[in-house]
């Protein structure tokens, strides 16, 4: 049995013969940039496992073929091997094209591959059973197989769900680079913001990122800002009440399904006087030192703290 390694980016210059050394058996038939090709055939019935322990390796494909670069020859592989594989499970194709002159990107030739093989399976591109695996390379197709459990690592997550609980409302954001903060931080979380703002910072924020825009990403006029919102929140340090309130609302509102709308200011000033007037609780965070928080790191702040509390809740449901 031979095997397609690739390894997560920050392992990219490691040397394929150390993951032999840990493994104590195999044979590394090819690697380079941040991938290899080994044979396991004297190894024990574990070794699969065995890989899928190894915290730097991102993906594992088994082997089944290395044929010509012909896509109708590709079509008939992979279907003997997605038909050999099923047995009521779902799949999806992943592509990689290491020869980048190859006519099709990997989105398209997936997308072709993938709409053949639905007329013999289900397609599933969240979670499937089984990945039918292509390597677009200079002479070759190598196709493979791999099954959920081994193809991935299972990284546990924050549920989509719980960030769409949470909108991030800043009121007049001054600055290219606290924009840019801004949406780096939706970018990375997928949650909601609504700027109080002037369109053509936050163009110019996205142009400085390289950015498309983001579709969790809006401007607001001042008396849409709440719009949906159940808890308005505002966070500032001249406010009374810590984190000990955040807790027990951000608890209130995971049991009763409310969306939380956190306001905040900016590095210049603080929330109005106007929204202020909208909001159910004012909250302060971190220690009295007299000096503000960053606008994207209080927003991260509280975000950290509600779905800390969530998590817990969720432990303590499932202690009973």
């Amino acid at each position: 049995m031979k095997v397609l390694v690739t390894f997560e980016p920050y392992a990219r210059s490691i040397n394929p013969y150390d993951l032999l050394a840990r493994l104590n058996c195999g044979l590394v038939e090819k690697w380079g940039r941040n991938k290899a090709i080994i044979d396991i055939s004297n190894c024990p019935e574990d070794t699969l496992v065995r890989l899928r322990e190894i915290g730097y390796i991102a993906h594992i494909s088994i082997i089944d073929h290395v044929i010509e670069r012909d896509l109708d020859k590709l079509m008939e592989v992979a279907k003997g091997i997605l038909t050999g594989l099923m047995h009521g499970g779902t799949f999806k194709v992943v592509v990689r094209r290491m020869d980048k002159s190859y006519p099709m990107t990997s989105v398209e030739l997936a997308k072709v591959l993938g709409k053949y093989l639905a007329q013999f399976a289900t397609a599933d591109l969240e979670d499937p059973d089984y990945y039918i695996y292509v390597e677009v390379r200079d002479d070759s197709f190598i196709v493979a197989h791999s099954m959920r459990e081994l193809f991935s690592k299972r990284r546990e997550s924050i549920p989509t769900d719980w960030v769409r609980q949470i909108i991030g409302i800043v009121e007049g954001p001054k600055t290219v680079y606290e924009t840019m903060d801004l949406l780096q931080l939706s970018h990375a979380l997928g949650v909601e913001l609504r700027l109080i703002t002037d369109q053509r910072l936050i163009d110019r924020a996205y142009r400085a990122l390289r950015l498309g825009s983001l579709p969790n990403v809006k401007v607001v006029k001042p008396e849409d800002a709440l719009v949906g919102i159940d808890v308005p929140v505002v966070l500032s340090m001249h406010a009374k009440d810590n984190e000990r309130r955040l807790i027990e609302v951000s608890r209130d509102a995971f049991r009763r399904n409310l969306r939380i709308g956190l306001i905040l200011g900016n590095e210049y000033d603080d929330v109005s006087l106007n929204l202020r007037k909208e909001a159910k609780y004012e909250i302060r965070l971190g220690p009295s030192t007299g000096h503000p928080m960053r606008t994207t790191v209080a927003l991260t702040y509280a975000l950290s703290l509600i779905f800390t509390t969530w998590f817990l809740m969720g432990d303590e449901a499932t202690r009973g």
